[in-house]
């Protein structure tokens, strides 16, 4: 095999694996998206007075991520965004409590922001080109803000520390086993996956 054909096989699997990164960001946007237009629907009249300014401005941020995210994935090879136990992980985020629902949707983008933070620290421009890298650390920002609303808002609605505390071990350990079966994509990227998934265990 040529030198040619060697770089051009480098090049493709680096596309599948920033691909795979795109098309789980995607599914954890189009969750958190659905998750708060769920909550606003079970919400009481006085709890939505409150929280709907709030819910209205995070599910306007998570459709802008997707959107951001799907330009840049229509260039690169098709991904499915939900494998099965992607999808399970998903769907048992959802609850009919929606103090439950928020602390989960919180503790899933304190997720992300720390992926996207080992992710940007590693990466360099042959894996991740400069547009993609602001897009990502945008959306990082987005994200730690994410988290900071979505826990004010389960507190507000009745959440106490220690249910985000259990919620959030919870969420941690489901995601955490998400980013196993991702572990070549991240090393493609440059980040240990290892060091990755013992960060998602920790609490914070």
């Amino acid at each position: 095999m040529n030198a040619a054909v060697l770089a051009d096989s480098d090049r493709l699997s680096r596309a599948i694996h920033v691909a795979t990164l795109l098309a789980l960001l995607r599914a954890g946007e189009q969750s958190a998206a659905a998750a708060f237009n769920r909550i606003a629907r079970r919400l009481s009249a006085g709890e939505l007075s409150l929280s709907l300014p709030s819910l209205t401005a995070l599910i306007k941020d998570e459709e802008r991520h997707d959107g951001a995210l799907a330009t840049f994935s229509s260039a690169l090879p098709p991904i499915a965004l939900g494998d099965p136990a992607t999808r399970r992980f998903f769907r048992r985020l959802e609850s009919r409590e929606p103090t439950v629902h928020l602390a989960r949707v919180a503790a899933l983008d304190a997720c992300v922001c720390q992926v996207l933070t080992r992710v940007l620290a590693c990466s360099d421009e042959r894996v991740l080109d400069t547009r993609l890298t602001a897009l990502l650390s945008s959306i990082r920002a987005d994200e730690a803000r994410h988290v900071r609303v979505t826990r004010d808002l389960a507190r507000l609605l009745g959440a106490d520390l220690a249910m985000l505390r259990g919620i959030n071990a919870e969420v941690r350990n489901g995601f955490a086993r998400l980013l196993l079966a991702r572990a070549p994509a991240f090393e493609a990227l440059r980040v240990d996956s290892t060091r990755l998934v013992a960060l998602i265990h920790r609490e914070q």
